[in-house]
């Protein structure tokens, strides 16, 4: 009697044992298929949720779609706002006076002939040879109301009909123009030129006081 009751418990404690471990076994799929899902939910999405985004980009990228580029339109071409003239045109020259009267700008610039000197010259510097040449002082006259630079001034000589370029020669007497002239002032620039004894009949001397300024001639004998 006592085996049957004992045989009749332990059959009921199975019975018993086997629900609950069939709702653990349910409990745990359950949760595992969550845990499976939300992986796979983060693993598309990505870690900021833009998943969507990313995959339209690396669509695109993909799909060989041309890429619009945007190129800015080059500068326009600026404006010359300094002289347009050609450089190496001389400026205008004023008409000849003889080589011993005072040549006017015509702004209050007067330029007249001091001396004219025939000497024999010494070869200084590269280029020049020792002859005979004629050494020329002329004087600018500031007739203007402001100081007047004459650094920039320029001298030439020519000799003959056909105005012959005369060579300048780097003698120690000449002494250029350089400075400033006040208002009624003026200023003395020494010269000299390579030119044969045999062409001085008739020598002509360009001055130019500044840059673009028109160009005063004086032509005769020299001496």
């Amino acid at each position: 009697m006592e085996v049957q009751e004992r045989r009749a418990s332990s059959a009921e404690e199975r019975e018993g044992v086997a629900p609950r471990r069939r709702l653990l076994l349910a409990v745990g799929a359950a949760v595992l298929a969550a845990v499976v899902a939300l992986g796979w939910v983060l693993a598309t999405r990505g870690d900021d949720g833009d998943a969507p985004a990313a995959a339209e980009t690396s669509a695109a990228a993909t799909s060989g779609a041309p890429v619009e580029e945007t190129i800015a339109p080059p500068p326009p071409t600026p404006t010359p706002t300094g002289p347009t003239e050609d450089v190496d045109e001389l400026p205008a020259a004023l008409p000849e006076v003889p080589i011993d009267a005072p040549a006017a700008v015509g702004n209050g610039i007067v330029a007249t002939i001091a001396s004219i000197e025939a000497i024999d010259g010494t070869a200084v510097g590269p280029g020049n040879i020792a002859g005979p040449a004629l050494r020329v002082t002329v004087r600018i006259e500031n007739g203007t109301a402001e100081a007047v630079s004459l650094d920039g001034v320029a001298v030439n000589m020519s000799y003959g009909t056909d105005r012959t370029p005369a060579s300048p020669l780097g003698d120690p007497s000449q002494a250029p123009f350089s400075g400033m002239v006040d208002p009624g002032g003026s200023g003395e620039g020494v010269y000299v030129f390579s030119v044969p004894t045999d062409v001085r009949d008739l020598v002509t001397l360009e001055v130019g006081y500044q840059a673009g300024a028109p160009l005063l001639l004086f032509t005769g004998p020299a001496v």
